[in-house]
């Protein structure tokens, strides 16, 4: 309750207020309304939380489609990835196989080339048949180095 601090009538004397009348008319007016307002507010008030649930419906349904999509995508680029990779490995296991071949040929024929030396009787002769005289030995060599035979 309230206390003004001074009246008229009496100063200094606190006189407690009496509840106005307006309050019960007030009520009464908004009573009338209501009951005269109520079923079309109502309805609109439902109208307006069914179109409110019926929009988050389409946006669960918006984002459920737009998670389908990505999940799609990137099932479909693991593939393509996958796909890659096993071309990769294909690729590289014809070229580390290649490369074996290779290897065997070039030992083939090291091998090959050597057992054509070894059965060499002698150096091939050089085209420079020259003698040098190196220094006071008997060891004669030919231009390309070989020992010269006395013959």
């Amino acid at each position: 309750m309230d206390f003004p601090s001074s009246q008229p009538g009496s100063p200094g004397t606190p006189t407690p207020l009496q509840p106005v009348s307006h309050n019960q008319q007030r009520d009464s007016a908004h009573s009338s309304l209501r009951s005269d307002a109520s079923p079309t507010r109502d309805k609109s008030v439902h109208d307006k939380i069914n179109q409110f649930n019926s929009l988050t419906t389409q946006s669960k349904q918006l984002e459920r489609k737009t998670a389908d999509a990505a999940l799609k995508r990137a099932m479909v680029a693991r593939e393509q990835a996958e796909n890659e990779m096993r071309q990769y490995r294909d690729e590289a296991r014809a070229l580390r196989r290649h490369a074996e071949e290779g290897k065997m040929r070039e030992q083939k024929v090291g091998e090959r080339l050597e057992a054509v030396m070894v059965r060499l009787p002698s150096p091939l002769p050089c085209p420079f048949s020259i003698a040098l005289d190196v220094s006071q030995h008997e060891d004669r060599r030919d231009a390309c180095g070989n020992p010269e035979f006395a013959g």
